[in-house]
């Protein structure tokens, strides 16, 4: 049953492909090919954003041609800096953390010897360790 909706299926898609004369698709091929001119950047800076950003908190309002617009604040991610890693544990904003410790709304996933993985609920996130810094080694 299926060999026979396929032949079907082929049969039919060799029918309507071969409705074209070759010269009608090299036809075709020349319109796509032709140089379009678009609108000019002159023209294009003095219209209007057709975008509405709804939020559910009102930061800032902002009224253009009888249309309320709401910009959401800024998303600050916060600054995490990597001074150590040693033995799994890592020198994180002057506190050390291993697998498994939380840091703020993150949770320390991953301690590699050049980068610390944390996780949440949106994602990810690797620290790498900067490489101007001196490793220690002890023997």
């Amino acid at each position: 049953m299926k060999k026979i909706l396929i032949l079907i299926t082929l049969s039919f898609s060799l029918l309507i492909s071969g409705s074209l004369s070759s010269a009608e698709i090299l036809n075709m091929v020349s319109k796509i090919k032709e140089e379009r001119i678009g609108i000019s950047l002159a023209k294009l800076d003095g219209t209007s954003n057709p975008f509405i950003v709804k939020t559910k908190k009102k930061v800032e309002e902002k009224k253009e041609d009888n249309v309320t617009v709401y910009i959401p604040p800024p998303v600050v991610e916060r600054v995490y800096k990597v001074d150590a890693i040693l033995n799994h544990a890592a020198f994180i904003n002057k506190k050390w953390y291993r697998r498994g410790d939380v840091l703020d709304d993150y949770k320390v996933g991953y301690v590699s010897r050049y980068s610390v993985t944390l996780k949440s609920e949106n994602g990810k996130r690797v620290l790498k360790l900067e490489r101007r810094k001196k490793f220690i080694k002890l023997n």
